[in-house]
């Protein structure tokens, strides 16, 4: 009898610690969306990585684009980027989120692509046996 009694309260303490983990998950989440700000003045349009300890960015700061370099021990502004550099990448990212939005399907039929996928999968798959 002793035994029961002893699931009883593991299963409650269990029970009790995942509501207390969802309450505190959501409280976190919703406490962080008064805690960042979402200014548009600042923005990091690309990075590139160079090493594990620094990259090389595109930063856009109040209209104005500079090419930075970011380690651990310092950020340094390399040279500021003119008109012309400005207005490729501004397209350059107008690409990249079209792109981003709408797939490119073979001749705009995205269910014939799909069989053409699965047919080229299906010869994979016989070639290995």
């Amino acid at each position: 009898m002793g035994l029961g009694i002893g699931i009883g309260y593991v299963v409650k303490s269990i029970f009790a610690l995942a509501i207390i983990i969802f309450i505190a998950n959501y409280s976190l989440k919703y406490l962080n969306t008064f805690m960042t700000k979402k200014g548009k003045a600042i923005q990091i349009i690309e990075r590139t990585a160079i090493n594990k300890s620094s990259s090389i960015c595109i930063v856009e700061i109040a209209g104005t684009y500079y090419v930075m370099s970011f380690t651990e021990t310092r950020n340094e502004i390399l040279r500021q980027l003119t008109e012309a550099e400005k207005e490729a990448v501004i397209k350059t990212q107008e690409t990249l989120e079209v792109k981003q939005e709408k797939p490119d399907f073979p001749n705009g039929k995205p269910s014939q692509f799909l069989k053409q996928l699965q047919s080229r999968y299906q010869n994979l798959y016989e070639k290995r046996k």
